[in-house]
């Protein structure tokens, strides 16, 4: 259970595994056999929670709606509280920041409308090419009427709340429907924190090391730690974990790995591939960690 402070703002790791979560379908690998007959060995997909305890009702938001949001949301019930509108329900997010279009990242909005949680102008935040593609498609017609759609540009600094900024950093990321990809920077009144579940490559985003320099907490894309998890499949736009840890060497910022495929053997606590992130100075997302801000 995750206690929550008065009078603070904390970031909450809802989810740490790649789009697929853990186990991942159809999968016969020894970790997803192992998730499969084990349900606490289950991982969900990555989120994140901005948390705002500063008044009598708190503020939360969720960056990124994942497939596992139904769980996520619940790991929320007791800062979002009970709807007063709804007896029986939870209170509503106050908004949801998206990364990206990947069904990763959004397919959870799929519990947001009208056959699920019903929620009733609930602000979306993201690239004015996703807004497009959520407004424009017929698939997702049903739920914008549940949402409030508000797009962002690049760069673009903004005030969710009394000194809590959150700011869209465009990051290199396939992007098949032309639809950018944000990392997103969120700064409380002591600490920073960037988010970067996705990147193609650090050396293909010039601005990193000065964003990354001017943080305190980076939380960031390790979905694999070598191309022989791939199976003989063409490689996947995706920073290796020891090519992350090399670039993040001289670099002042706490390193969080997260977003991790489900073949990662950092996945493996007493592994060899966790004992060299360790040895490195990384350290291991896991849901439920808290960072202050």
């Amino acid at each position: 259970m995750i206690e929550y402070q008065h009078h603070s703002i904390k970031a909450i790791i809802l989810g740490i595994m790649q789009d697929a979560g853990l186990p991942h379908a159809g999968c016969l690998c020894h970790r997803c056999r192992a998730a499969y007959a084990d349900p606490v060995l289950k991982e969900y997909a990555t989120s994140l929670a901005i948390v705002d305890t500063r008044q009598d009702q708190s503020k939360v938001w969720l960056i990124d709606a994942s497939p596992d949001i139904r769980e996520q949301i619940n790991i929320l019930a007791d800062v979002l509280g009970p709807n007063s509108s709804l007896p029986g329900r939870l209170r509503q997010p106050d908004g949801i920041f998206l990364t990206h279009a990947h069904f990763g990242h959004t397919a959870g909005l799929m519990h947001l409308g009208p056959e699920a949680m019903d929620v009733q102008h609930l602000p979306i935040y993201c690239s004015n090419g996703l807004v497009e593609v959520l407004q424009q498609s017929r698939l997702w017609q049903p739920l914008i009427n549940n949402l409030d759609l508000f797009p962002l540009d690049p760069f673009q600094r903004f005030e969710i709340a009394s000194d809590l900024y959150i700011d869209s950093l465009p990051v290199p990321h396939r992007d098949e429907l032309g639809t950018d990809t944000f990392a997103y920077r969120i700064t409380g009144p002591n600490k920073t924190l960037i988010y970067i579940p996705d990147i193609d490559d650090w050396n293909l985003w010039p601005e990193a090391r000065e964003f990354l320099r001017a943080a305190d907490i980076a939380l960031v894309d390790a979905s694999f730690f070598s191309e022989d998890e791939l199976g003989g499949r063409a490689p996947v736009a995706h920073p290796l974990v020891m090519d992350t840890l090399q670039f993040f060497d001289q670099l002042p910022v706490q390193l969080w790995l997260t977003h991790f495929n489900h073949t990662n053997p950092v996945l493996d606590p007493n592994g060899d591939a966790r004992r060299q992130v360790i040895s490195a100075g990384g350290k291991i997302a896991y849901t439920g960690k808290v960072f202050d801000l």
